[in-house]
């Protein structure tokens, strides 16, 4: 499975943009990816996941804790991430 930054590096057209704006740009659209992912997950946790999602999240979460519950709680959550993924080539393709 390819990772979050190759999965959009693979669906987007960066130009002729610079290595370091490149960066930037793949790092924001990852970061709406997955905050949009997370909260497609949590809409399908239970109320006790959701509330555990939170304890799991307080203070400084390790990403990798995070990530593991949401795949824990969610199997699909990688899949709702590819998903906004695609989302997102589609709202850039339409502008």
């Amino acid at each position: 499975m390819d990772t979050l930054n190759e999965l959009i590096m693979n669906s987007f057209s960066f130009g002729e943009m610079g290595d370091q704006e490149k960066e930037k740009m793949v790092n924001e659209l990852a970061d709406i990816a997955v905050s949009r992912a997370v909260l497609r997950a949590v809409d399908k946790m239970s109320e006790e996941q959701s509330t555990e999602f939170n304890n799991v999240c307080a203070g400084d979460a390790d990403p990798k804790t995070v990530f593991s519950y949401l795949e824990k709680s969610v199997p699909s959550f990688y899949d709702m991430l590819r998903e906004e993924v695609v989302r997102l080539q589609t709202v850039a393709q339409e502008n």
